[in-house]
């Protein structure tokens, strides 16, 4: 009986909770959808100004989450390339490992035209795509000689087609990348050039680069070029209305252009155009917006006007991350066409304001049934973290229960001294029991009588190989489609590792995958129970 006042009370206050939510979620549509409507038709100038700066914004958002999708797999890629080649002694030399290595990347990254390893020695290995082939240069004077290259061809099974050696007057030591590589550190071990022209393909670009140094003192420089013609034009087709222009352009105010372009600037249209600040061959707007950025010295992130023949434009510049600082972005938009966007759709627009009162009342209603169950739980299911120390005393104090439940270990027989599969069963068995009833919170590392073990006796290596350990369990007897339902927390108390697993009532049903069978358990008081197909069917028909 004690149980069951208190359930009731959740339940009532859950419902005046749920009333009250949606009545204010209803107040706030109509109060910020009459605003709206209130600033709309006496305050045309402004509503203007914010739908400009509304567009800019999203643009820039869009623009800088699409750059993000281009480059962090790249600087992931650079970063995890650097530790390997380290490891493995990689020298521009070692040109069959190199290409088996960088040969996967280059296919699964095409963004990153060339990888280039060089060493403080001069000595440098350029290895990129010629067609359905490969192509690389060595250079090495202890090898070939002063300004001598030796240039491969290979194919896609790292077969060397033919070889040949050129004259060069190529530096690697001259080039931007490298010179940008030796001011790499243990703050910033990737950095990124500002863009430029790459010299064997000709083509507008930034170059990612890392440093380390070997035992005998040799620095070496692991460079990813990567080409901008096709960012730029990955984000020239950025579009959040018809009128808005999106574009390249690097710290130094050079506008890259993507292929194809009709402008007659430095570069090809072939290969994509660097425009030089200055260049007064074209009168096309994007440079106007740079040129006038540039004149005023304006800073990042500001919303400027220019005018060109009688019309106003807005623009902002703007970087794009932290981690390629080098390269920046820009929106235009035209004031005069948004003026008339407004004026000429505002019968859509208050059509439109119609629709999402009903949308916003329609999810609010749904949200508020889906999630109300979720929300009843959160006290039995989770812990604050504010103070882990006395939480998990408060837990130990409450004892076993349909929401909490204790285990020894993770993997280890404590009686037998062995790893058991049974082990690792009767707490799977618990989590799959929470998910279908009404959530909980298992400790591992603690036993029956609340004695706080540690999971010291599961002689994992560190806190990787639990978590990997874990992961591999959820995904072959439970799914890693309910992971989103558990949570793993790894803390210490009493100078011992405890696991907290909290796991929150699935939205499906859940079975323990062990052997051949399919198991249902759901929890009864403080322990997990099986349940016959006939009564899973029953429960299931009767919860979701």
């Amino acid at each position: 009986m004690s149980h069951t006042a208190p359930l009731k009370n959740i339940m009532s206050s859950s419902a005046s909770v749920r009333k009250r939510l949606t009545r204010d979620l209803i107040l706030l549509v109509l109060l910020l959808i009459s605003v709206f409507l209130t600033f709309s038709f006496f305050y045309a100038e402004k509503i203007q100004d914010d739908i400009t700066q509304a567009i800019i914004r999203s643009a820039k958002n869009t623009v800088i989450a699409e750059n993000q999708r281009i480059f962090a797999p790249i600087s992931n890629n650079l970063s995890l390339s650097r530790k390997w080649a380290e490891l493995e002694a990689l020298t521009p030399d070692k040109q069959d490992t190199f290409n088996k290595r960088f040969i996967p990347i280059l296919e699964t990254l095409p963004q990153i035209s060339a990888v280039i390893l060089a060493t403080s020695e001069g000595d440098e290995y350029f290895f990129s795509r010629q067609g359905d082939n490969w192509l690389s240069r060595h250079i090495s004077s202890s090898q070939y000689g002063k300004k001598q290259a030796l240039w491969q061809q290979w194919n896609g099974n790292n077969k060397s087609l033919k070889k040949w050696q050129e004259k060069t007057d190529y530096m690697p030591k001259q080039r931007p990348w490298y010179k940008l590589a030796l001011t790499t550190n243990n703050e910033t071990p990737i950095k990124w050039t500002t863009p430029y022209t790459f010299y064997t393909q000709q083509t507008p670009g930034v170059t990612g680069v890392t440093r380390w140094k070997n035992d005998e003192g040799v620095s070496f420089i692991l460079a990813f070029d990567v080409t901008l013609s096709d960012v730029a034009k990955a984000l020239s087709e950025i579009k959040i209305s018809k009128y808005d222009i999106t574009f390249l352009v690097g710290s130094n105010g050079q506008v890259i252009l993507p292929p194809g372009n009709k402008h007659i600037v430095e570069g090809s249209s072939a290969k994509g155009s660097l425009y030089i600040p200055g260049d007064t061959q074209s009168n096309y707007v994007i440079f106007d917006s740079v040129n006038n950025w540039l004149k005023h010295q304006s800073k990042l992130d500001q919303t400027r006007s220019f005018s060109r023949q009688g019309k106003l434009w807005w623009y902002k510049i703007f970087a794009l991350g932290n981690d390629y600082n080098s390269i920046y972005a820009g929106v235009i938009v035209p004031e005069k066409d948004l003026l008339d966007i407004f004026s000429d759709n505002i019968s859509f627009i208050i059509m439109g304001i119609g629709i999402l009162i009903v949308i916003a009342l329609t999810m609010a209603n749904f949200l508020v049934k889906k999630y109300a169950h979720q929300l009843k739980d959160v006290p039995k299911t989770s812990i604050t973290g504010n103070d882990f120390t006395n939480e998990i005393y408060k837990l130990l104090r409450l004892g076993e229960s349909e929401t909490l439940e204790f285990k020894s270990t993770m993997r280890k027989n404590l009686k037998s001294g062995k790893h058991g599969k049974e082990i690792e069963i009767a707490w799977l068995k618990g989590l799959v029991g929470f998910m279908n009833t009404k959530g909980g919170i298992l400790l591992i590392g603690v036993d029956d009588d609340t004695n706080i073990l540690g999971i010291e006796a599961d002689e994992f290596e560190n806190e990787d190989k639990i978590l990997l350990h874990f992961k591999n369990l959820l995904n072959q007897h439970i799914g890693l489609e309910f992971s989103n339902f558990i949570n793993l927390i790894i803390n210490q108390i009493e100078g011992k590792t405890i696991l907290v697993i909290e796991c929150e009532r699935a939205d499906r049903p859940t079975f323990l995958h062990n052997k051949n069978n399919e198991d249902f358990y759901i929890r009864s008081g403080p322990a997990s129970v099986q349940l016959s197909i006939s009564k899973v069917l029953k429960y299931v028909q009767n919860r979701y």
